[in-house]
């Protein structure tokens, strides 16, 4: 049971560590100076791979929660709304660019203000997760 729980562990921290590396990576997709459909095309293979990372983040923690019998930790609540609040903003993200590019409703300069802004509250919201997380282990 430690064994799984330690291999859990390492692979949460590299999903957290790459879903970290790929926010910042869409962030500087938002800031380059780029086409509508030349961003559309980065961004979509730039989301799915963030996608991957998050469900891979909230896969291992569910794993190490169920090994260590669902202890409710604050750090643990945290950790859960922090992940669901992530989904959702993705979600949202995901829902606009889908308006902006297929139903053409929206400036698309405007979705790359909100989608960056998006981004940057899901980084802060990694940022104090892993305070609160690291505060609390």
């Amino acid at each position: 049971m430690n064994e799984m729980y330690e291999m859990s562990q390492s692979l949460h921290i590299y999903s957290v560590i790459a879903m970290v590396l790929s926010l910042l990576l869409m962030i500087m997709l938002h800031k380059l100076k780029s086409e509508q459909e030349v961003f559309v095309k980065r961004n979509a293979i730039a989301m799915v791979f963030h996608a991957s990372f998050i469900g891979s983040t909230a896969l291992t923690g569910i794993i190490m929660m169920a090994a260590k019998h669902l202890n409710f930790s604050f750090a643990n609540i945290v950790m859960i709304i922090g992940i669901v609040a992530i989904i959702v903003l993705e979600a949202k993200r995901s829902k606009i660019l889908k308006q902006v590019v297929k139903f053409r409703q929206g400036d698309f300069f405007e979705y790359k203000r909100v989608g960056f802004n998006f981004e940057l509250i899901e980084l802060v919201l990694l940022l104090i997760v892993g305070a609160v997380a690291g505060m609390a282990g």
